[in-house]
């Protein structure tokens, strides 16, 4: 199994930026919308895939340097692909914030959820 990078616990404690995912997200739009708005994405994202790719791993707006994006469960999981892409982007992220300086970024998902999301990212 890949390594996701992201945390798995039922009681995070993190400081800094905290963004929380609700629970039960079904569409795509609302999904990168909350991310945009959570994480104070710049006015020119584009609310799809590409911008949400290109501005998770940027983050040069924001003066915090922990980062954390909280989800209760899995959003879009009605949706498998569009869940894929969505675990995929977040993983990239998390990997490239792993080697810099600037911000550490820290995805957190309750930790019934990790065989789940381990094997969406695995059917890849």
């Amino acid at each position: 199994m890949k390594k996701t990078g992201f945390i798995f616990t039922d009681s995070p404690d993190r400081t800094g930026l905290i963004v929380n995912i609700p629970n039960g997200i079904r569409s795509k739009t609302i999904l990168l919308e909350t991310m945009g708005t959570g994480l104070r994405f710049p006015d020119y994202y584009g609310v799809n895939w590409d911008a949400f790719e290109e501005c998770i791993r940027d983050l040069s707006w924001l003066p915090e340097h922990d980062v954390s994006i909280r989800h209760v469960d899995i959003p879009l999981a009605s949706e498998t692909s569009s869940a894929k892409t969505y675990l995929a982007i977040l993983m990239d992220a998390v990997r490239k914030w792993q080697h810099e300086s600037s911000h550490r970024l820290m995805v957190i998902f309750p930790s019934g959820l990790q065989a789940t999301i381990e094997k969406l990212v695995d059917q890849e």
